[in-house]
C-alpha cells in the first residue's frame, strides 16, 4: 500500500517545495560518488509540448525543489523536466556517469548544456524504446558526461511515462572508475542473490519430482516467478535476453507479478492446508482472491500498464490480508508450526518491503543497505518458507519412525513373554500385520484397493496376457458432475457418494480374481479376469452401471437427477497382439472421455485383437 501511495502521489514523503534558482554542483575529484536528487529542481509540463530551450527559459518560480535522493512523480501523464546546473571546479576536464538508477523508465531524454543554452551532449532511452539507444551497457539508464575543466553546465531532464505511471528514479553522479567498481559490486550481489533463489528452486523441483508432494511443486513455482520478477524488475531480462523487444518486457513484467501472487496464495494454502485447517469462509476468500490475480494481467496486453500495477497491488493487498488472517489464526488457535514459518516469513519481507519504500519515499537514508532491502527481504522469506516446508517433512518423517520404533519395542516385549503367550500374542501380530498390509494396498475412504494395488495387478494381467494368450478387460468409470456435487452438498456428502458407489461396484463382483480400484479422486477402475464373449462382458459392467444409477443418490446439479457414472470398457482377447500396461490404461481412459463427451451415464467400450 505504501509503494501504491507513493506511486499515486508525487513528491509524497518529501520536505515542502522550496522555488527559486538552480543549484549548482561543485565537482571536485575527491567525489567518486555524489547524489543529485537533493540539489535537483523539477517542473511539470502538462501538455508535453515544452521542448529544451522552452523548459529551460521557464521562469525560477515554476521550478521546485526536489530535496531528497529519490524523485518521484507519481502518477501522471505530465512531462517532468528536471535540472541541476554541474560546475567543474577542477583545472582538468573531468568524465561523470549519470545513473538514473531505474531500469523502467518510459522515456527519458537528458540534454547536456552551456550556460548559453547550446547542446553538449543527450541522449533518449527508456525501457519503451530498444536497449541499443542507451549510452551505457548497463541494467539501469545511465549517461557518460564530459565536463570540460573550469566550466558549468546544466543537466536537463525530461521524464514522462506511457500511461501515468511514473517509476522513482535516484540520479546519482559516478567517476567512470566508481561506477565501474558499483556495477560489478551490484552484479555480486545480484548474482548472489539470483543464485540463491535458483538454488532453492532447483532444490524443491528435485523434490517435487522424486516426492510428488505438489507443496514442493507450488513453491518451486513461487520461488520461480520471485526469481523472474527480479530479473525483468532490475532490468536484466531486458539487457540480456529480449534488449530488442520493449514491449514484451513490459507485458512480461505484469504477467509475473500475477503470476507470483497466485503461486504464492497456492503455495500457503497448500502448505497451511487451510481447506482443513481455518474456517471455510477464510479459505474460500484466500482461493477467490488468489485466482483474481489472473485478471490482473490483462491491462497488460491492452497497454495499459498502470491499470496492472493498480490491480496487482489492490487485489493482492487484499489477497496479503487474508493469508496474514489465516496464519494468525494458525498460531494463535492451534499453535501451528507451520503458521509460525509463514508468519516469520512474511514479518520478515513485510519489514524489508516497508523500509525499502520508506527510502525510496525519503523517510529512510539511502545506502548499499537500504537499496536492497526487497532482495534481502525476500531471500530470507525464502529461505524461512523452504525450512517450514523441510520440517513438515521432517515432522512427518520423524512420526513415522517413531512409529516404527513403538512397534519395534512392541515385538521385543513379545519375545520376552512366556512360552504360553508367544502363540497368542505371535496370532495377533501375524493379524496386525495383515491389517497393516491390507491397509498398503487399500483405499482408506472407500474400502477398494488403491492405485498401487492397481498398478501392481494391471501389470500383473497385461504380462499373464502376453505370456499365456489369456483374455482380459479393464473398465474405467468415473462419477459424472462430481465437483458440482461436492460444491452443493459439501465434501462429506460427496465422501459417502464415494464409498457408496464403491460398495455398489463390489457387490457386483462374481469371482475371486476380479477387483475394484479407487484411482483417483472420483475415478474407480475394474479389472475383470474373464473368459466370456466380450458382449457378455458388457452386459456385466452395463449390470455395474445399473446399480450405481439405482443407488438413486439425489444430486441437483446433474441433469439426471441422481447420482451417475460414465465408464470406458476395454477387453483384451486371447490370443490378442502383446500389450503394455500403459496401452490398456490409456485406451480405457480415451473411452471414458468418450463416454462424458457423449453425454455421461453410459459405457462405452472397444475389443482389442
Amino acid at each position: 500500500m505504501l509503494m501504491l501511495a507513493g506511486a499515486l502521489l508525487p513528491g509524497f514523503g518529501a520536505e515542502a517545495a522550496r522555488r527559486g534558482q538552480a543549484i549548482t554542483v561543485i565537482l571536485t575529484d575527491d567525489q567518486p560518488e555524489l547524489q543529485l536528487g537533493p540539489s535537483m529542481q523539477s517542473r511539470e509540463d502538462a501538455g508535453g509540448r515544452l521542448d529544451a530551450t522552452a523548459a529551460l527559459a521557464t521562469p525560477a518560480a515554476d521550478w521546485r525543489a526536489m530535496r531528497t535522493a529519490s524523485i518521484n512523480f507519481g502518477f501522471s501523464t505530465s512531462a517532468w523536466w528536471t535540472r541541476v546546473t554541474l560546475r567543474n571546479a577542477t583545472g582538468h576536464d573531468v568524465e561523470r556517469i549519470l545513473d538514473l538508477g531505474s531500469s523502467l523508465l518510459d522515456h527519458v531524454d537528458i540534454h547536456v548544456l552551456r550556460p548559453d543554452g547550446t547542446q553538449l551532449q543527450g541522449m533518449s532511452g527508456g525501457d519503451r524504446l530498444p536497449f541499443a539507444h542507451r549510452s551505457e551497457n548497463v541494467r539501469t539508464i545511465a549517461m557518460h558526461l564530459h565536463i570540460p575543466a573550469g566550466q558549468e553546465v546544466t543537466v536537463l531532464m525530461r521524464c514522462q511515462s506511457h500511461d501515468g505511471l511514473n517509476e522513482i528514479i535516484t540520479p546519482t553522479l559516478y567517476t567512470p572508475q566508481a561506477f565501474t567498481a558499483h556495477v560489478q559490486l551490484e552484479t555480486l550481489a545480484f548474482g548472489i542473490y539470483y543464485g540463491l533463489l535458483a538454488t532453492v528452486l532447483l532444490y524443491n523441483l528435485f523434490l517435487y519430482a522424486s516426492t510428488r508432494q505438489t507443496v514442493f511443486g507450488v513453491y518451486a513455482a513461487y520461488v520461480g516467478c520471485f526469481l523472474l520478477w527480479g530479473l525483468v524488475f532490475r532490468g536484466y531480462a531486458f539487457q540480456y535476453w529480449w534488449p530488442d523487444s520493449p514491449n514484451f518486457n513490459n507485458q512480461a513484467l505484469a504477467v509475473i507479478v500475477s503470476a507470483l501472487y497466485m503461486s504464492l496464495g497456492l503455495f500457503l494454502m497448500k502448505y497451511l492446508d487451510t481447506a482443513h485447517s481455518v474456517p471455510r469462509a477464510l479459505h474460500r476468500f484466500a482461493a477467490i482472491t488468489t485466482a483474481a490475480q489472473g485478471l490482473c494481467f490483462l491491462p497488460a496486453f491492452l497497454n495499459l500498464y498502470s491499470a496492472t500495477f493498480i490491480l496487482n497491488s489492490l487485489i493482492g493487498s487484499v489477497e496479503i490480508i487474508g493469508l496474514t488472517t489465516i496464519i494468525g489464526v494458525l498460531v494463535i488457535q492451534q499453535k501451528s508450526k507451520a503458521g509460525r514459518y509463514a508468519g516469520l516469513a512474511f514479518a520478515t519481507l513485510t519489514i524489508a518491503a516497508l523500509l525499502y519504500y520508506l527510502r525510496v519515499l525519503g523517510f529512510v537514508p539511502a545506502n548499499a543497505l537500504t537499496d536492497n532491502l526487497l532482495q534481502i527481504g525476500s531471500a530470507a522469506e525464502a529461505l524461512l518458507l523452504a525450512f517450514g516446508v523441510a520440517d513438515q517433512m521432517n515432522t512427518l518423517k520423524t512420526a513415522k519412525l517413531h512409529a516404527e520404533r513403538q512397534a519395534l519395542a512392541a515385538q521385543t516385549a513379545l519375545n520376552t513373554q512366556l512360552e504360553s503367550l508367544v502363540s497368542s500374542r505371535t496370532a495377533e501380530l501375524e493379524m496386525a500385520n495383515e491389517r497393516l498390509a491390507n491397509l498398503a494396498i487399500t483405499d482408506e475412504l472407500t474400502g477398494v484397493y488403491n492405485r498401487r494395488q492397481f498398478n501392481k495387478d494391471l501389470a500383473a494381467a497385461v504380462a499373464l496376457h502376453t505370456r499365456h494368450q489369456t483374455p482380459a478387460a479393464l473398465c474405467l468409470l468415473d462419477v459424472d458432475h462430481f465437483k458440482a456435487y461436492n460444491d452443493r452438498y459439501g465434501h462429506p456428502a460427496g465422501d459417502e457418494v464415494l464409498r457408496q458407489i464403491a460398495t455398489a461396484l463390489r457387490q457386483q463382483l462374481q469371482r475371486a480374481s476380479d477387483h475394484v480400484y479407487r484411482v483417483g479422486g472420483e475415478e474407480f477402475a475394474i479389472l475383470l479376469d474373464i473368459n466370456e464373449p466380450p458382449d457378455k462382458v458388457m452386459r456385466f459392467i452395463t449390470q455395474m452401471l445399473a446399480a450405481v444409477q439405482g443407488l438413486g443418490i439425489p444430486h441437483e446439479g446433474s441433469p439426471f437427477g441422481i447420482v451417475s457414472v460414465s465408464m470406458g470398457l476395454v477387453i483384451l482377447k486371447a490370443q490378442g497382439a502383446p500389450r503394455t500396461a500403459t496401452e490398456l490404461y490409456s485406451a480405457a481412459d480415451a473411452l471414458l472421455y468418450q463416454a462424458k463427451q457423449a453425454g455421461r451415464n453410459q459405457v462405452i467400450s472397444q475389443t482389442l485383437d
